[in-house]
């Protein structure tokens, strides 16, 4: 409730709160102890993390996994700066998360400029917006921004707002923020037109995004693949969208220019293209097929041709789509996806074998998914290990598979596999990271160790950026600047009070899962990895394979 003497802080944090948020992610400084002490007073969660972009990191996953706003909380200056990788990550990503930092109060600028730095300019090219808090403005300025966050195509926004303002009251009651719904095409007529090109289709194709939530609109995407008897193409944030092991799950796009799946895309003569969204792609959408776009936002930024656009809800347009009569060819969905499957096995099967006391990555994916429940949550770092698992690890639940894709960030998995085990309700979660990455958020250790979360971190150990190595080697280069000396990591993990080991054989790898996953508690394995098999990897690297 909202008196006349509610703070700034403590009216941000009522917002919060109503918006459902009550988990806050972040690194303070002191000129945001007056935030600090609204959340604690209002028995609101607050994570210390170890760096700012892994509070944005962590807010991103729970949005995603809980449907909810995230939010992270950083200083001025340092702290700021230092979270633009999370927000860069969270823009591309499409995810609504709030960053709050401090700012020093108008009446110390321009003359005074330690730690000060532009963050509105800053922050403008990589949110949906960024607003300048005070007692004047608060009561429009907050509700307006936490709106904006899943306005349309969701993303961040930024607030800064200096410790004195926070602490002053509100100078006028907050007022409605409410705002005209978009108008969109009348749903009968667009959903007529794309029922009617997909009864002239004879090989429909699904192509499915990261819109897909938080409307998570699951079984009606399943229910018209079925009626279509079309494949269904994920991109990497909607991996799972269909269980892979569904006769219709057709593989994922968006990792390399030559992901195996293009050749299900190449083949169709419509397709459907369900909370898509080009960001996730590498290779750019050049389809001549006929499109039919269905999201919750409008078909722009790039605009993709298309001959049929319905912006809305996703379930009553799948819904309603689903109850056509269609007539693919006999030789197209399950029996299609079948074929594709067995040469996309065969692609992904290693050549070659492990050199001295380490695995190959094809064996490391095997046993985790041999010990691991259908619905349990893997989050993978970005790297060799990245596309490998995006193409081979089987998701078999919906919104179980998390990673940075439209920027990419090195250093993601563990914030996020520590928040996401959070937002399940303590549930365990596969975190799949490279050491170099690992590196980049070791810190975050101590969190997991302090929260007690059953997460099971599998670093692997090849003490190299092994994809760019891959990219020298492909490109006739000698390797320079991309090998490294690691730490021993199940010592650090054991430092921190961590279940850890260090493994070096399948057998161990089996050994230390079993206990991870039947004794549930923070663990850290590390595996000794030879990278040789990855897809990615050069023939002139596979040639060194014993």
């Amino acid at each position: 409730m909202t008196t006349a003497t509610t703070t700034v802080a403590e009216f941000l944090v009522a917002c919060l709160h109503d918006a459902g948020v009550r988990t806050v992610h972040g690194l303070p400084g002191g000129e945001v102890v007056e935030i600090l002490d609204a959340l604690r007073r209002r028995g609101m969660d607050f994570v210390l993390t170890h760096h700012e972009s892994s509070a944005v990191f962590m807010a991103d996953a729970q949005a995603r996994l809980t449907g909810v706003p995230g939010v992270a909380l950083t200083t001025l200056g340092p702290g700021a700066t230092n979270a633009a990788m999370g927000v860069a990550h969270a823009y591309l990503d499409r995810a609504p998360v709030l960053l709050i930092t401090a700012q020093k109060p108008d009446s110390l600028l321009p003359g005074y400029t330690h730690q000060v730095v532009d963050l509105q300019a800053f922050f403008a090219p990589i949110t949906k917006g960024t607003f300048k808090v005070n007692r004047e403005n608060a009561g429009q300025v907050i509700p307006q921004a936490l709106a904006l966050l899943q306005q349309g195509r969701p993303g961040p926004v930024h607030l800064q707002v200096s410790n004195e303002d926070a602490g002053q009251s509100l100078a006028s009651p907050p007022m409605s923020t409410a705002r005209p719904t978009a108008r969109v095409a009348p749903a009968g007529d667009t959903l007529a037109q794309a029922r009617s090109l997909l009864a002239q289709a004879r090989r429909p194709l699904i192509v499915a995004g990261l819109g897909l939530e938080p409307e998570a609109p699951y079984d009606p995407l399943r229910e018209l693949a079925e009626a279509l008897q079309a494949p269904v193409i994920a991109t990497p944030k909607a991996k799972g969208c269909l269980p892979d092991d569904h006769p219709l799950a057709g593989g994922v796009i968006g990792l390399t220019r030559t992901d195996p799946a293009y050749a299900l895309v190449d083949e169709a003569d419509c397709i459907v293209a369900v909370g898509f969204d080009v960001v996730e792609l590498v290779k750019p959408w050049e389809q001549p097929a006929p499109l039919i776009w269905l999201a919750p936002w409008p078909n722009q930024d790039p605009t993709l041709p298309a001959a049929v656009e319905y912006v809305g809800p996703l379930a009553p347009a799948l819904q309603q789509l689903a109850d056509g009569l269609y007539q693919p060819d006999s030789a197209w969905g399950a029996r299609r996806v079948a074929a594709f499957r067995t040469v996309a096995q065969e692609a992904l099967t290693p050549r070659g074998k492990a050199r001295g006391e380490r695995l190959l990555p094809q064996a490391v994916l095997q046993r985790l998914r041999a010990h691991a429940a259908r619905d349990t949550l893997m989050v993978v770092d970005v790297g060799s290990h990245k596309i490998y698992s995006s193409l081979a690890w089987p998701t078999l639940a919906p919104n179980r598979f998390l990673l940075s894709n439209g920027l990419s960030s090195m250093s993601y998995a563990l914030p996020a596999a520590i928040a996401g085990s959070q937002a399940l309700g303590g549930a365990p979660v596969l975190c799949l990271t490279g050491d170099a990455g690992l590196a980049m958020a070791l810190g975050e250790l101590g969190v997991l160790a302090q929260r007690r979360l059953p997460v099971i971190v599998v670093v692997l150990n090849d003490g190299a950026i092994d994809l760019i190595r891959s990219h020298q080697v492909r490109a006739g280069k000698p390797v320079f600047g991309t090998e490294f000396t690691s730490p021993h990591f199940a010592q650090i993990g054991a430092a921190y009070g961590l279940r850890a080991s260090r493994v070096h054989h399948e057998a161990e790898l089996d050994r230390a899962l079993a206990q991870a996953f039947q004794e549930p508690a923070p663990t850290l394995i590390e595996v000794m990895l030879d990278p040789v098999t990855y897809p990615t990897t050069p023939p002139a690297l596979r040639g060194a394979a014993g």
